[in-house]
């Protein structure tokens, strides 16, 4: 594997984490809001196929042992360390503070503290998931397909959606919904290194026009272009259940792809390479920054707001800014989980 793979991935990896950072800032971000949340989270499962293995040589045990020691002993170090200076902030007493560690062990999704990092003990129970029907399968396109079906299965008969409201501890639900994009960023990844249709040539505008297409019209309609499309066409067939799996799956991985490109585009930018380098820690950071940045602010005398998505735009580049020195100096000075 060469250096070129390396350099954007890890602009990929920035473009995720900036998406997840802006998406947070809710109606702040205007129209990006509910953009983002089509693609962002997937797009790290995407990623995380690139690099997984089918290699056996690692006991089971081990290969759960290490993943563990690289994901969630930094899930349980980040959300602790939110709690704590929240906590400090918000004078919150014994009570609360217990309870808030209980909902940071159980792990799921839309909790207090557990917040923008709940995708990373999912994306552990992804991986385990994925190892443990690797030791009988080694074809990845049969992967792919039994991971579908969980997709498939998972959506339409939880009683939930386990995509933006889990259930389960460690977001297990959400984990059997998203396994797929794990499967298919395996699948697609030689492709997306190689294919002339993946890269910034003349073949490549084949590819990304039509996907640039799709991407602006979520983006500027919050709306599905098939969607609509379909609509138009048959009412009834945009109404089922079916349709409705498939537009979000299809939609969702058009995005991601496009967002490829752009980030074979921007990859030659060193700054943003080590920013994706570093995607875990600043995850991790986000709540802290984001509380560190508005008192810093206050504690000057000045109003701290958004008032337009362009100041939400420059807001999070200064939070990424910010969370990735930190991170770094956490990595370089303590070590493990940083």
């Amino acid at each position: 594997m060469n250096k070129i793979r390396f350099e954007w991935v890890d602009a990929l990896k920035f473009l995720g984490i900036f998406a997840i950072y802006i998406g947070h800032l809710g109606d702040a971000a205007g129209r990006i809001y509910p953009f983002v949340f089509t693609y962002h989270v997937p797009l790290f499962f995407f990623v995380a196929g690139f690099f997984s293995k089918n290699s056996k040589s690692t006991h089971f045990p081990m290969f759960v042992l290490e993943k563990a020691k690289r994901l969630l002993l930094p899930y349980f170090t980040f959300a602790l360390l939110s709690l704590f200076f929240v906590s400090i902030n918000s004078n919150s007493d014994l009570q609360s503070i217990m309870s808030h560690i209980a909902d940071i062990f159980y792990g799921v999704r839309n909790n207090p503290f557990v917040g923008s990092i709940w995708f990373v003990n999912c994306l552990f129970v992804i991986i385990v998931i994925d190892r443990i029907f690797k030791l009988f399968i080694e074809n990845n396109y049969i992967m792919l397909a039994i991971s579908f079906a969980f997709y498939l299965f998972s959506v339409s008969f939880l009683g939930h959606n386990p995509l933006s409201n889990p259930e389960w501890f460690w977001n297990a639900d959400s984990a059997i919904s998203y396994w797929w994009v794990m499967a298919l960023g395996r699948c697609m990844f030689n492709s997306l290194c190689e294919s002339p249709l993946f890269k910034v040539s003349i073949k490549g505008m084949i590819l990304f026009i039509p996907l640039s297409i799709i991407t602006l019209y979520q983006l500027f309609t919050s709306k599905s272009i098939i969607a609509d499309i379909v609509n138009n066409l048959s009412p009834q067939i945009q109404k089922t259940l079916a349709f409705s799996m498939f537009n979000s799956a299809f939609t969702t991985i058009c995005i991601i792809i496009f967002n490829v490109y752009i980030a074979k585009i921007i990859c030659s930018c060193e700054s943003i390479n080590a920013t994706g380098r570093n995607t875990l820690n600043i995850c991790g950071l986000e709540s802290i920054t984001k509380l560190l940045i508005p008192t810093g602010i206050a504690a000057l005398g000045l109003t701290f707001g958004l008032p337009n998505p362009i100041a939400a735009i420059i807001y999070t580049i200064g939070c990424l800014y910010i969370s990735n020195k930190i991170g770094y100096w956490l990595s370089k000075n303590v070590g493990t989980p940083f």
